[in-house]
């Protein structure tokens, strides 16, 4: 049972809340900050973005091949305790 000091601090929080509002939304405003942050980002050249590219796509290869390695030698000593076939 809710005793009437716990009734009338729920209605102080609710009256409290219901007193603070949401800023309106500027539009204007809005757009000005995106443009000013967008002016902010510092893109990178064309050069980097090859040199990066192809530092990935040669890591995602050898980690590729390292995985492939060790899954034919787990697949192996696998097959050598169960008697199955290379």
């Amino acid at each position: 049972m809710a005793t009437i000091t716990n009734i009338n601090e729920k209605e102080t929080i609710e009256e409290k809340a219901a007193e603070v509002k949401a800023p309106k939304l500027n539009i204007m405003k809005f757009l000005q900050e995106v443009k000013t942050e967008f002016l902010k980002i510092s893109w990178p050249s064309k050069d980097q973005i090859s040199k990066e590219f192809f530092s990935v796509i040669l890591l995602v290869a050898f980690l590729t091949s390292i995985i492939y390695i060790l899954d034919k030698c787990f697949e192996a000593i696998v097959n050598f305790f169960t008697g199955g076939a290379l």
